[in-house]
């Protein structure tokens, strides 16, 4: 009465699979586990290596190679683990992406953490391979935009290991009790690559349970590295997909940011973003700006990632040394904590300036577009959150924040 370990795989052997494999071997008690590797129709490596060098690592008996003669997706062949492991008896199913590495101890704090009957799934902490915040858990936006909380933060700072439960949390690396996981439904197979885990997730919410994220628990995730992974088309369709069989997602980003004292807040096209309260922003200001140096800047960036004003201030202290291109990765980051006009004008502007008429051209292209979708998109933007938000406090206080949004900064 075990873990089956079930990982989909479709090639990326040597890049991902097996090291992903000698992680487990190395940090997991493989009296606990037993791996389904579900094959989907590999063209590399995985078909002639993975079934041997699989037994050879954990053993005939606690390995177990599932080959698909076609690319069945994601969900299917998650399924088709699961079901393996029902079979061979194991109480709790793990799915894990083969593009992961677990770390020591990885797996007991998740086992811990199912002894709640209320939390239906859990997952560990997942880090980029900078070792800054990938998943710490996932929310919904007033406008209905699905997004992991927190990711580059320091997986130290105290909203990251704030303990708590979610309605969704990523399925990259998912722990569930089997009988449950059967029992409300499997992975729906509508989808293609994309949405099964937050259609899953919210199943559970439809039972009364939610989801935990255990930050003592380590995993190192190198996200979406399978060929058509993010494919526009697909996610598409999956999102309509997702609002058609789970039409009542509620929208609770805002919940989380208050509750750890940062600002919920709109641009004035109507897009979602978190930024410091008003008194820590010009603590901030005040602090870089009365004795400025590009070592205080960049620390108190990593310390606080929301702290938008920081990152022009930054911005423009590299111009000045002539380093356009540190400036240009600055920038991308504001961009990734707050999509709005003033960011993506900027981006711009600082790849004009980098004299490469390539990467100049691809982000033109690029960003205009975003540029152009961004004014389409505000009037159903803002649709949108007056219908998902009347009646709500929240409805006029998030309002009331898209005055913030000013190309003022630096005041104090």
């Amino acid at each position: 009465m075990g873990i089956g370990i079930v990982i989909p795989v479709w090639n990326l052997w040597d890049k991902m699979t097996f090291p992903c494999l000698q992680s487990l071997l190395k940090h997991t008690n493989l009296n606990d586990i037993h791996v389904y590797l579900v094959d989907n129709a590999s063209t590399d490596k995985t078909a002639t290596h993975a079934e041997k060098i699989g037994q050879s690592l954990f053993g005939a008996s606690r390995f177990t190679y599932i080959k698909n003669q076609e690319n069945m997706g994601f969900a299917i062949a998650c399924n088709q683990g699961a079901e393996q492991a029902k079979k061979d008896g194991h109480a709790y199913i793990l799915f894990l992406n083969n593009d992961t590495v677990v770390t020591a101890a990885w797996l007991p704090p998740l086992v811990n953490a199912l002894e709640n009957p209320r939390v239906g799934m859990v997952g560990p902490l997942l880090l980029f391979p900078d070792k800054t915040v990938q998943h710490c858990g996932v929310t919904v936006t007033p406008i209905q935009q699905v997004g992991h909380i927190y990711h580059g933060f320091l997986p130290a700072h105290p909203a990251v290991l704030r303990k708590r439960k979610f309605r969704i949390i990523t399925g990259a690396v998912l722990l569930c009790r089997t009988e449950q996981f059967f029992a409300l439904g499997k992975f729906f197979e509508g989808y293609k690559n994309g949405m099964e885990d937050i259609d899953l997730c919210y199943t559970y919410v439809e039972q009364g349970f939610m989801h935990q994220v255990v930050s003592e628990s380590i995993v190192y995730h190198y996200t979406s590295q399978t060929e058509g992974r993010l494919d526009g088309v697909a996610g598409l369709q999956n999102g309509k997909l997702l609002l058609e069989r789970k039409p009542q997602i509620i929208p609770d980003a805002h919940l989380y940011y208050v509750q750890d004292g940062y600002l919920p807040a709109l641009t004035k096209d109507f897009v979602f973003y978190p930024r410091l309260s008003e008194e820590k922003r010009k603590e901030l200001n005040k602090a870089v700006l009365s004795s400025y140096s590009d070592e205080l800047c960049k620390e108190l960036l990593l310390k606080e990632p929301f702290w938008h004003d920081g990152y022009q201030i930054f911005i423009k202290s590299l111009l000045k040394q002539g380093k356009v291109s540190d400036a240009f990765a600055y920038c991308q980051r504001a961009i990734s904590y707050c999509f709005s006009e003033r960011n993506l004008k900027l981006l711009l502007e600082l790849a004009q300036t980098l004299n490469d008429e390539k990467i100049y051209e691809d982000v033109k292209s690029v960003t205009l577009k975003q540029l152009a979708e961004m004014k389409e998109k505000k009037i159903i933007h803002e649709q949108k959150f007056h219908q998902l938000m009347q009646g709500n406090k929240w409805h006029d206080k998030l309002l009331a924040t898209r005055e913030l949004d000013t190309d003022e900064f630096g005041i104090y």
